[in-house]
């Protein structure tokens, strides 16, 4: 699915559209929103730390949901937990 904003044009992935939050696809590159980010048990072994990759998950998420490999580790995240990560793609 394109993610488009009210226009029709192409939302950029940090921008929220007409259909709710911000949307990921598997390949791009996240970091944790430190405005938004909801701290749970899986903190302590890295979760949200450094850069992520979306990652295809195992079975279908919520629209609103993500599959993240985490350098430390793999979780899945709310994306209005998450940034779009800075730097080369």
């Amino acid at each position: 699915m394109i993610n488009t904003g009210p226009s029709g044009a192409i939302a950029s992935m940090s921008e929220p559209t007409s259909e709710g939050p911000r949307r990921f696809a598997v390949g791009d590159r996240v970091i944790s929103n430190p405005a938004t980010w909801r701290p749970n048990a899986f903190d302590s072994w890295g979760r949200g730390r450094g850069v992520g990759i979306v990652v295809a998950p195992p079975f279908p998420l919520p629209p609103d949901e993500v599959d993240v490999r985490w350098p430390a580790g793999r979780c899945f995240e709310s994306t209005g937990q998450l940034l779009p990560a800075p730097g080369p793609e």
